[in-house]
């Protein structure tokens, strides 16, 4: 039996290893990692702007960096609810893709006994 730790090595993305471990995600890799790499763009393009907001909160005259503050608060409020709106999106469909997939059976739970090594079922508490 493999580990979650071997699973991880053996993938030739091991930050993208997790997808053929949860029901119904293993056949969505290329899927999963094309959403993965426009949300890094995205990202990127959101610091580039924060950092574009920072600048000119920097170089504002003290007149003018309330303002700028607000600017960037804003933005900051801005990219926070497109962020929970976009999770709450990926969520739904995750589990919406879960439903889709045949039950498990129910298999019961196993733990190792040290002095053996051997593995016997947990009792019913």
């Amino acid at each position: 039996m493999l580990s979650a730790g071997a699973v991880f090595a053996q993938s030739a993305d091991p930050g993208m290893a997790w997808c053929g471990m949860m029901p119904g995600m293993g056949g969505r890799k290329a899927e999963i990692m094309e959403w993965h790499q426009k949300m890094v763009e995205k990202i990127k393009a959101q610091d580039a702007e924060m950092d574009k907001l920072v600048a000119e909160m920097n170089a504002a005259a003290p007149e003018k960096k309330t303002d700028a503050i607000a600017a960037i608060i804003n933005k900051m409020m801005e990219n926070r609810k497109a962020w929970h709106s976009e999770m709450e999106a990926r969520h739904k469909k995750m589990m919406e893709a879960m439903k889709e997939q045949p039950a498990a059976k129910e298999q019961p739970a196993t733990q190792e006994q040290p002095a053996t090594g051997k593995k016997k079922a947990k009792k019913a508490e």
